[in-house]
């Protein structure tokens, strides 16, 4: 009878050790899917601002000059544009000085 008791109580132990370990398992899941996840919105909130500065120089430029800018090297010269160039590729495609450019930004990787 002793043995028995000792196997049911060997077999409670292991039970619980192996809840144990699930649970800490998955909390470290969930804390790197949030870390990952939180990452990816910090990534898509640059490409957002980055975008909208652009867009602003180049109205900015537009309401001063009566043209818009050339390129992005001329607002970052003329009109103090500033954004993480190790990080971030500003496509700026002006068609014509009188209508507004395509301005799309895209992360480096």
């Amino acid at each position: 009878m002793k043995s028995f008791v000792n196997v049911k109580a060997r077999r409670a132990e292991r039970l619980v050790a192996v809840k144990t370990v699930s649970f800490v398992v998955v909390i470290l899941a969930v804390l790197v899917a949030g870390i990952y996840y939180m990452g990816n919105i910090g990534s898509e909130q640059g490409i957002k601002l980055t975008r909208e500065a652009a867009v602003r120089t180049a109205v900015q430029c537009y309401s001063i000059e009566g043209i818009y800018p050339p390129n992005v090297d001329y607002m970052e010269a003329n009109y103090k544009l500033k954004y993480d160039k190790s990080k971030y590729y500003i496509h700026y495609d002006a068609f014509a000085s009188n209508i507004m450019p395509t301005i799309e930004v895209y992360e480096k990787r």
